[in-house]
């Protein structure tokens, strides 16, 4: 069986009442820099390459204590072969966005 070694956080997501104003207030305080967008969502990207993604949720009920999903950094060539091994350890994928993600035992969402 082989073996994962994540390099680092890709992103970390949270929630937010409103996309665009969080969007703004990050890019304003903190200096980050729009990296993508959608109707929902905005990515912005750190100055040192680490994303933080902004998703709206208009219940509010996810705001402040929930985290949306952690993102962990991969080599591109070594995704398909984590999923493998992940797989073989019997942890459920499920498709969540464009992403295979799975679960901690808490019940957090990762994916690489």
């Amino acid at each position: 069986m082989g073996s994962i070694t994540a390099r680092g956080f890709n992103h970390v997501a949270l929630y937010v009442r409103d996309v665009r104003r969080s969007a703004e207030w990050y890019k304003e305080t903190l200096g980050m820099e729009e990296a993508s967008a959608a109707e929902h969502r905005v990515f912005l990207r750190l100055a040192d390459g680490p994303v933080l993604a902004l998703f709206q949720d208009d219940s509010g009920d996810n705001v402040g204590p929930g985290l949306h999903h952690l993102a962990l950094s991969l080599p591109d060539d070594e995704k398909e072969a984590a999923l493998d091994v992940l797989r073989e350890k019997g942890i459920e994928l499920a498709r969540r966005g464009p992403s295979l993600s799975f679960q901690d035992p808490d019940g957090y969402w990762i994916h690489f």
